[in-house]
């Protein structure tokens, strides 16, 4: 079984526009599947609810946060020198791992990635 990882941009844009990615994920997705989130993004979420002065970056970050716990998404740890490092190397220990992210860099470095279209429609890369 894999895992889908879920980056801090993904998480706080569907919150922003209030996508449910738990249902959309499981509509995309033709395959068991575990729903992950690195402690790293956590904190990241965490800092930039302290952190942002603008309201909508606020409540989009605590309401990410609260969609985390409320839907038991599962945290894990991560190694590397970055979040986005940590990410890339979980995806990498199981060719079924798939990256959640709307980073450009990223989805360049990794396969499957599932993206968030124009059309606010969660799309997997092949």
């Amino acid at each position: 079984m894999g895992k889908v990882i879920l980056d801090t941009n993904f998480v706080i844009y569907c919150a922003k526009n209030k996508l449910d990615y738990v249902e959309e994920i499981r509509h995309l997705l033709n395959e068991d599947y575990e729903l992950v989130v690195p402690k790293q993004v956590i904190q990241e979420l965490k800092r930039l609810k302290v952190r942002t002065k603008k309201g909508k970056d606020k409540v989009a970050s605590d309401l990410a946060l609260k969609l985390l716990k409320h839907n038991q998404v599962k945290e894990v740890s991560v190694k590397g020198k970055s979040v986005d490092d940590g990410i890339i190397n979980l995806s990498n220990e199981n060719k079924k791992n798939i990256v959640a992210t709307l980073d450009r860099e990223m989805r360049g470095i990794l396969g499957r990635v599932i993206l968030i279209s124009r059309g606010k429609k969660l799309i997997i890369t092949k």
